[in-house]
Protein backbone atom coordinates (compact mmCIF):
# COMPACT_ATOMS: atom_id res chain seq x y z
CA UNK A 1 0.00 0.00 0.00
CA UNK A 2 1.16 3.60 -0.54
CA UNK A 3 2.48 5.60 2.38
CA UNK A 4 2.74 9.43 1.83
CA UNK A 5 5.89 11.45 2.39
CA UNK A 6 7.08 14.40 1.68
CA UNK A 7 10.65 13.94 1.96
CA UNK A 8 13.78 10.95 2.44
CA UNK A 9 15.26 11.04 5.53
CA UNK A 10 18.85 9.73 5.51
CA UNK A 11 18.24 6.01 4.42
CA UNK A 12 14.64 3.91 4.09
CA UNK A 13 14.29 0.35 4.55
CA UNK A 14 12.71 -1.32 1.66
CA UNK A 15 11.12 -4.90 1.62
CA UNK A 16 12.90 -7.03 -1.44
CA UNK A 17 11.36 -10.07 -0.77
CA UNK A 18 7.90 -8.63 0.22
CA UNK A 19 7.90 -7.21 -3.07
CA UNK A 20 9.62 -9.76 -5.10
CA UNK A 21 6.43 -11.41 -3.87
CA UNK A 22 4.16 -9.04 -5.12
CA UNK A 23 5.83 -8.89 -7.95
CA UNK A 24 5.82 -13.24 -8.58
CA UNK A 25 1.94 -13.52 -7.73
CA UNK A 26 0.44 -9.71 -9.09
CA UNK A 27 2.28 -8.31 -11.43
CA UNK A 28 4.81 -9.88 -13.83
CA UNK A 29 1.99 -12.21 -14.75
CA UNK A 30 -0.54 -9.21 -15.98
CA UNK A 31 2.69 -7.34 -17.77
CA UNK A 32 1.52 -9.19 -21.42
CA UNK A 33 -2.01 -8.72 -21.16
CA UNK A 34 -4.40 -5.93 -23.30
CA UNK A 35 -7.42 -6.28 -22.34
CA UNK A 36 -8.48 -9.66 -23.45
CA UNK A 37 -5.55 -10.07 -25.75
CA UNK A 38 -2.59 -11.78 -23.99
CA UNK A 39 1.13 -10.83 -25.98
CA UNK A 40 3.76 -13.77 -25.98
CA UNK A 41 6.69 -11.74 -24.73
CA UNK A 42 8.05 -13.90 -22.10
CA UNK A 43 8.10 -16.82 -20.15
CA UNK A 44 7.26 -16.46 -16.13
CA UNK A 45 8.83 -19.36 -14.09
CA UNK A 46 6.83 -18.41 -10.69
CA UNK A 47 9.02 -21.25 -8.83
CA UNK A 48 12.35 -19.39 -9.60
CA UNK A 49 11.12 -15.80 -10.14
CA UNK A 50 12.73 -15.72 -13.55
CA UNK A 51 11.39 -14.14 -16.50
CA UNK A 52 12.82 -15.20 -20.42
CA UNK A 53 12.14 -12.52 -22.64
CA UNK A 54 11.52 -13.91 -26.39
CA UNK A 55 12.84 -11.02 -28.13
CA UNK A 56 15.08 -8.35 -25.78
CA UNK A 57 16.58 -6.88 -28.53
CA UNK A 58 13.15 -5.45 -28.53
CA UNK A 59 14.11 -3.57 -25.50
CA UNK A 60 17.12 -1.97 -27.04
CA UNK A 61 15.31 -1.10 -29.97
CA UNK A 62 12.62 0.69 -28.17
CA UNK A 63 14.25 2.02 -25.09
CA UNK A 64 13.17 5.49 -25.75
CA UNK A 65 9.51 5.04 -26.31
CA UNK A 66 9.69 2.76 -23.58
CA UNK A 67 11.15 4.79 -21.33
CA UNK A 68 8.67 7.49 -21.65
CA UNK A 69 5.78 4.95 -21.49
CA UNK A 70 7.27 4.06 -18.31
CA UNK A 71 7.33 7.99 -16.87
CA UNK A 72 3.61 8.96 -18.50
CA UNK A 73 2.23 6.03 -16.69
CA UNK A 74 4.20 7.08 -13.53
CA UNK A 75 2.51 10.76 -13.43
CA UNK A 76 -0.69 8.90 -14.06
CA UNK A 77 -0.39 6.67 -10.59
CA UNK A 78 1.32 10.06 -8.80
CA UNK A 79 -2.11 11.92 -9.59
CA UNK A 80 -3.80 9.69 -7.62
CA UNK A 81 -2.41 11.12 -4.44
CA UNK A 82 -1.16 15.03 -5.68
CA UNK A 83 -3.87 16.07 -8.70
CA UNK A 84 -2.09 19.04 -9.14
CA UNK A 85 -1.16 19.83 -12.12
CA UNK A 86 -2.45 17.32 -13.81
CA UNK A 87 -0.06 16.86 -16.57
CA UNK A 88 -1.15 12.89 -17.85
CA UNK A 89 -4.86 14.37 -17.82
CA UNK A 90 -4.23 17.41 -20.25
CA UNK A 91 -1.24 15.18 -22.39
CA UNK A 92 -4.21 12.60 -22.57
CA UNK A 93 -6.75 14.85 -23.45
CA UNK A 94 -5.30 15.88 -26.78
CA UNK A 95 -6.22 13.01 -28.54
CA UNK A 96 -9.78 13.33 -27.21
CA UNK A 97 -12.28 14.81 -28.43
CA UNK A 98 -15.37 13.52 -25.74
CA UNK A 99 -13.50 14.34 -22.67
CA UNK A 100 -16.12 14.64 -20.04
CA UNK A 101 -16.96 17.31 -17.52
CA UNK A 102 -18.96 16.48 -14.53
CA UNK A 103 -21.39 19.47 -12.25
CA UNK A 104 -19.77 21.56 -10.53
CA UNK A 105 -22.76 22.16 -8.18
CA UNK A 106 -20.37 20.12 -5.05
CA UNK A 107 -18.35 23.09 -5.10
CA UNK A 108 -21.44 25.58 -3.99
CA UNK A 109 -21.05 24.71 -0.42
CA UNK A 110 -17.73 26.04 -0.49
CA UNK A 111 -18.54 29.13 -2.17
CA UNK A 112 -21.59 30.08 -0.77
CA UNK A 113 -19.53 30.02 2.53
CA UNK A 114 -16.78 33.23 0.74
CA UNK A 115 -19.81 33.99 -1.41
CA UNK A 116 -22.95 34.12 0.08
CA UNK A 117 -24.88 36.65 -1.61
CA UNK A 118 -23.73 35.30 -5.11
CA UNK A 119 -22.28 38.35 -6.34
CA UNK A 120 -20.30 37.63 -9.67
CA UNK A 121 -17.00 37.59 -9.43
CA UNK A 122 -16.31 39.39 -12.64
CA UNK A 123 -18.73 42.16 -12.56
CA UNK A 124 -19.58 42.70 -9.03
CA UNK A 125 -23.60 42.54 -9.44
CA UNK A 126 -25.70 40.28 -7.43
CA UNK A 127 -26.59 36.94 -9.79
CA UNK A 128 -30.51 36.71 -10.05
CA UNK A 129 -30.61 32.92 -8.45
CA UNK A 130 -31.49 31.65 -12.39
CA UNK A 131 -28.92 32.87 -14.21
CA UNK A 132 -26.31 31.44 -11.48
CA UNK A 133 -23.37 29.82 -12.77
CA UNK A 134 -19.97 28.35 -11.88
CA UNK A 135 -17.22 29.53 -13.66
CA UNK A 136 -13.49 28.49 -14.03
CA UNK A 137 -11.38 31.79 -14.19
CA UNK A 138 -8.29 29.97 -15.80
CA UNK A 139 -9.88 28.18 -18.74
CA UNK A 140 -10.93 24.60 -18.20
CA UNK A 141 -9.56 24.01 -21.57
CA UNK A 142 -5.91 24.66 -20.30
CA UNK A 143 -5.99 22.61 -16.71
CA UNK A 144 -8.73 19.72 -17.74
CA UNK A 145 -9.94 20.12 -14.27
CA UNK A 146 -12.41 21.30 -11.48
CA UNK A 147 -10.38 22.81 -8.67
CA UNK A 148 -11.93 24.68 -5.93
CA UNK A 149 -9.50 27.25 -5.60
CA UNK A 150 -10.20 28.13 -9.83
CA UNK A 151 -13.48 27.99 -9.01
CA UNK A 152 -15.86 31.06 -8.81
CA UNK A 153 -20.16 32.59 -9.12
CA UNK A 154 -20.60 34.19 -12.13
CA UNK A 155 -23.71 35.49 -13.71
CA UNK A 156 -24.44 32.99 -16.35
CA UNK A 157 -24.69 35.32 -19.34
CA UNK A 158 -21.57 36.61 -18.62
CA UNK A 159 -20.22 33.11 -18.54
CA UNK A 160 -20.98 32.36 -22.21
CA UNK A 161 -19.71 35.95 -23.67
CA UNK A 162 -16.58 35.21 -22.23
CA UNK A 163 -15.11 32.03 -23.28
CA UNK A 164 -11.72 30.68 -23.32
CA UNK A 165 -10.14 34.18 -22.62
CA UNK A 166 -7.12 34.42 -20.79
CA UNK A 167 -8.30 36.85 -17.39
CA UNK A 168 -6.24 39.61 -16.79
CA UNK A 169 -3.83 39.72 -13.82
CA UNK A 170 -5.98 41.95 -12.05
CA UNK A 171 -8.57 39.19 -11.98
CA UNK A 172 -5.82 36.86 -11.08
CA UNK A 173 -4.85 38.95 -8.12
CA UNK A 174 -9.03 38.92 -6.95
CA UNK A 175 -8.82 35.16 -7.29
CA UNK A 176 -5.53 35.08 -4.97
CA UNK A 177 -7.22 37.30 -2.61
CA UNK A 178 -10.66 35.27 -2.97
CA UNK A 179 -8.54 31.66 -1.90
CA UNK A 180 -7.21 33.30 1.02
CA UNK A 181 -10.71 34.39 2.49
CA UNK A 182 -12.55 31.28 1.30
CA UNK A 183 -9.31 29.36 3.23
CA UNK A 184 -9.56 31.53 6.36
CA UNK A 185 -13.63 30.64 6.57
CA UNK A 186 -13.23 26.88 6.19
CA UNK A 187 -10.55 26.58 8.58
CA UNK A 188 -12.80 28.12 11.12
CA UNK A 189 -15.63 25.70 10.14
CA UNK A 190 -13.07 23.10 10.83
CA UNK A 191 -13.82 22.01 7.21
CA UNK A 192 -11.01 19.27 5.87
CA UNK A 193 -10.92 17.16 2.56
CA UNK A 194 -9.30 17.04 -0.61
CA UNK A 195 -11.22 20.11 -2.52
CA UNK A 196 -9.25 22.63 1.09
CA UNK A 197 -6.10 20.30 0.98
CA UNK A 198 -5.56 21.51 -2.78
CA UNK A 199 -6.63 25.18 -2.15
CA UNK A 200 -4.16 25.48 0.51
CA UNK A 201 -1.58 24.09 -1.71
CA UNK A 202 -2.72 26.49 -4.37
CA UNK A 203 -2.23 29.31 -1.96
CA UNK A 204 1.44 27.94 -0.57
CA UNK A 205 2.68 26.80 -4.02
CA UNK A 206 1.52 29.99 -5.85
CA UNK A 207 -0.40 27.93 -8.40
CA UNK A 208 -3.05 30.15 -9.23
CA UNK A 209 0.11 32.53 -10.82
CA UNK A 210 1.57 30.01 -12.39
CA UNK A 211 -0.88 28.42 -14.43
CA UNK A 212 -1.69 31.88 -15.19
CA UNK A 213 1.28 32.10 -16.83
CA UNK A 214 1.32 28.71 -18.33
CA UNK A 215 -1.64 29.69 -20.04
CA UNK A 216 -0.17 32.62 -21.70
CA UNK A 217 2.37 29.72 -23.08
Amino acid sequence: QPQWFSRIEKNVDVPIKKISSVLTKDVCWRFPKVGRTTYNLYDLDKKKRTISLHNPSLLVDYSKVLFDLINYRWTQKLEEFNHSPRISKKVRGTDREDIKRYSLTKYMKYLDLENPEHICFHTGKKIEDNNLSIDHVLPWSYLFSDDLWNLVYVDRSFNSSKGNQIPSEQTIRNLESRNLNLMELVKCKGISDNNIYELQLSITDGLVKKFWVGCQG
